[in-house]
This record gives structure tokens, C-alpha cells and sequence, in this order.
């Protein structure tokens, strides 16, 4: 079965780059009904939020109790992908995670089977105590996120992700307002 989520990942991830909105949209046929997927849905967004509210108390455990056992992620501060037992160790340092203020915005979530994708950005306006001296931690950062989630012994558990850090607001182009292009046509 593991195998078989290899294959279908990079097409999902593909279907599931073009979401506007935050739906579940099936890319392939599956036996979940729509009520299922809405409940599998607001189960992971769930574990998103829970994921947040720990890291402003300077608390990875919510973190690492979803995690699979196959985890891979890509923080924006890593060079290179992180593994579980590597992110594990990293969360000793958690603490300094303590006072950090961070909000998600939902951008999209899909699912097909056992495996699923939430999409979201997040706008962190405080660091934590560890990362910067009083007086210095507000920030304007936004961020990029995508969690992949896995069906693992019954349970959705997190298998993968990635966030990158966003030019400043004024170098970005909002999906809600039309662009120059659009308004020219």
C-alpha cells in the first residue's frame, strides 16, 4: 500500500496545485463519500491548528504525536529535508518557540484515498523569546505551507511537508484581487 501512495503522490500534488479555495476535491476515484471526506477534512485541519497552538508555547509534542513514522519535511530555515529522528531532536530546542504569534489561513485541502493535502499560509507576527532579543521580535512574515497526511494504522498521521517563506507583501500577487493582466483583458 505504501508503495502505491509513492505512485500516486506526485500526480495528487499536481491536481492538487491548481485548488482555489479551501474544498475537498477528489483527483481520483475513491470509496470516500462526501460527508467522509468533510470529516476527515476538519480531523486534520484540526491537528493543523493544534500544530501552531504548540509551537506559540514553545511545544513540539502536538507536532510530533501526528507524525509518521516515514516523516520528511522541509522547514524554510533547512537546506535540505528533515527526517523524523532529526526533527525529534530538533524539538529539544522547542522552548524557544515560547511568546511566537502565527496565524493560518486555509488555502486548499485535498484527498483521494489514504492520502491527503492541506495547503495553507501562515502569517507569523512575533518570534519566539529564543529567536530574537525583546523589542525585536515583531515580524511580517508569510509563509507557504503543504502537509501531506497518510492513512497509517488508522489514524491520519502527518508524512510530509514544506514551507517557504514569502516576499514581503508588496512583491506578492493575491489570487483574490484581479492582477494588471487581468484587468487589461
Amino acid at each position: 500500500m505504501r508503495f502505491l501512495t509513492l505512485i500516486r503522490m506526485p500526480a495528487l500534488l499536481l491536481a492538487a496545485a491548481s485548488l482555489s479555495g479551501c474544498e475537498v476535491r477528489e483527483t481520483f476515484s475513491s470509496d470516500i463519500t462526501a460527508d467522509e471526506a468533510k470529516v476527515i477534512e476538519a480531523e486534520i485541519w484540526a491537528k493543523e491548528e493544534a500544530i501552531f497552538e504548540g509551537r506559540g508555547e514553545g511545544d513540539l509534542t502536538n507536532y510530533l504525536s501526528v507524525t509518521s513514522v516515514s516523516y520528511l519535511g522541509w522547514p524554510p530555515v533547512m537546506e535540505k529535508p528533515l527526517g523524523l529522528e532529526a526533527f525529534r531532536e530538533s524539538a529539544a530546542d522547542a522552548s524557544a518557540l515560547k511568546g511566537e504569534q502565527i496565524t493560518i489561513k486555509r488555502e486548499g485541502f485535498t484527498l483521494n484515498g489514504n492520502t491527503a493535502a492541506a495547503y495553507f499560509t501562515t502569517h507569523r507576527t512575533r518570534l519566539g523569546d529564543g529567536f530574537a532579543p525583546e523589542g525585536e521580535r515583531e515580524v511580517d512574515q508569510y509563509y507557504e505551507n503543504i502537509h501531506v497526511w497518510t492513512l497509517e494504522d488508522g489514524e491520519w498521521r502527518l508524512i510530509g511537508g514544506m514551507a517557504r517563506l514569502l516576499p514581503p507583501a508588496e512583491g506578492r500577487i493575491s489570487q483574490d484581487e484581479p492582477s494588471s493582466e487581468d484587468e487589461d483583458s
